[in-house]
């Protein structure tokens, strides 16, 4: 088959992989290569069900249970009674079967009205209209989903968010586990899909902090949780490519530390600056002092309290800014500490946000640094000895896969690099990231071939 010129830009050769009528570029506003957004976090198939047989009092519990809510907790939130929520999932109160009341739930909650969908259309629905729903009328269980579905009108969707008078520490459950949900999501999907969600949550504590009243503990709680969702949200950010908004939200949520005089928090926050001021440094080298900066700050605020798990992270970022210099004795020196502390196990009192510093994700540091430091064979050694492990996640072998793919390259068997490169991208869902470790391969990889064309689509989604 001869080569093809696409029709519209008449710029870019057709690849012969490629059954488009034009070009990646030209066809970005009609691909769907990523996942749908989440609509909502605590979506579920089960949900949905429980909305479509028009069994509200069953999604009201599983509503709580996703959230890992205590029937008094959600009662604070939605500004019920405990005896209210209990009734209402037993089914002895009718009360979600009154619009008003099912729609001031759902905003209490911070739940789109378009989730709401199933209940109206009696189908677990997998994409959501636009439409709205009427909150203008009263009805009964036997009358409730006849009504409702003749009541579509404009305004379904995502509203301002609800900001409570007065916040308590279910508001800050709900919020940690919000976080929570999106660090699972993200394993799941990628950073570019959870960006958003991220950022509508972290515009509703800024308005809990400036417009809400609250106990002087209850603040330090609020300010604590902000914290770690900015961190959160930069982690979302910096995975999906977008490296400004990641250090601007790492730089928030190091001024919620601090107000808040929560040194947990501080000590996370200086593993991420440091971890995204190494990133930079590829191509602004200055970052890396700040990295190293980063990590003594964090040294600081761990000392009284920290575990052999904080120090093992915290003596990771040190060896990736140590091997940006070009620092090989510290950069190893900082690795020999890291596995010192790692191998004495873990603690009763690790954070939560330490849980992924293990013997496996050293490993991949081990590569990261030697790939630094121009030691690809080494690097690719160790990328396949850590990606022989069963038990990784598949989103993170996907990343560890591109830097395999990298190593590859960069050690000069390039026929292995783009083998593994077309394997690996149908897998890379909504990390940028990921994709950004490939650009060297895309470069050395000719215009026409199967990797080129595959990797030009996902770049253009």
């Amino acid at each position: 088959m001869g080569e093809r010129m696409c029709p519209v830009c008449r710029k870019t050769l057709l690849s012969r992989y490629s059954g488009d009528p034009v070009c990646a570029p030209c066809a970005r506003s009609s691909r769907g290569a990523l996942p749908a957004v989440p609509v909502w976090l605590w979506d579920s198939p089960e949900i949905r069900e429980a909305l479509a047989s028009a069994d509200l009092p069953a999604f009201l519990l599983r509503v709580r249970s996703a959230m890992g809510l205590s029937q008094l907790e959600l009662a604070s939130l939605v500004g019920w009674s405990q005896s209210t929520v209990n009734r209402v999932e037993n089914g002895e109160r009718n009360t979600l079967y009154d619009i008003r009341e099912l729609l001031r739930f759902a905003d209490a909650i911070d739940m789109p009205r378009q989730v709401l969908v199933p209940l109206i259309t009696g189908k677990s629905v997998t994409e959501y209209p636009a439409e709205g729903i009427n909150a203008d009328m009263d009805m009964d269980r036997r009358h409730f989903t006849g009504v409702l579905a003749g009541s579509l009108a404009a305004g379904m969707g995502w509203r301002s968010p609800i900001i409570p008078d007065r916040v308590d520490a279910a508001h800050i459950k709900q919020l940690k586990a919000t976080i929570q949900r999106l660090y699972a999501d993200d394993q799941r999907m990628g950073g570019g899909l959870l960006l958003s969600p991220a950022l509508r949550q972290l515009t509703r504590v800024r308005r809990m902090l400036d417009e809400a009243d609250f106990t002087e503990s209850i603040g330090r709680g609020l300010l604590s949780a902000a914290g770690e969702l900015c961190i959160c949200a930069g982690w979302l950010a910096y995975d999906s490519g977008d490296q400004s908004h990641a250090r601007q939200l790492f730089g928030e949520a190091l001024l919620y530390a601090e107000h808040s005089g929560d040194e947990r928090l501080r000590v996370n926050v200086a593993s991420y600056l440091a971890m995204h001021a190494v990133r930079q440094a590829r191509t602004r080298p200055g970052r890396a002092r700040e990295a190293l900066h980063a990590v003594a700050a964090g040294k600081d605020a761990a000392r009284p309290w920290a575990t052999p798990r904080v120090y093992g992270l915290l003596a990771i970022r040190e060896a990736t800014a140590h091997a940006v210099v070009g620092d090989e004795i510290a950069c190893r020196k900082s690795i020999a500490t890291a596995w010192r502390e790692i191998e004495r196990g873990t603690h009763e009192d690790d954070p939560d946000w330490t849980g992924f510093v293990t013997p496996t994700v050293l490993t991949y540091f081990e590569g990261l640094t030697a790939m630094t430091l121009g030691k690809p064979r080494l690097a690719v050694a160790r990328y396949e000895h850590l990606l022989a492990d069963a038990s990784l996640g598949e989103r993170n072998r996907t990343y560890y896969r591109s830097c395999l793919a990298g190593a590859l390259l960069a050690s000069g068997r390039r026929a292995d690099a783009l083998a593994e490169g077309v394997a690996l991208l149908p897998d890379i869902g909504g990390s940028r990231r990921t994709l950004q470790e490939l650009t060297g391969l895309r470069e050395a990889a000719d215009e026409s071939s199967e990797f080129a064309y595959r990797y030009d689509r996902l770049l253009a989604a």
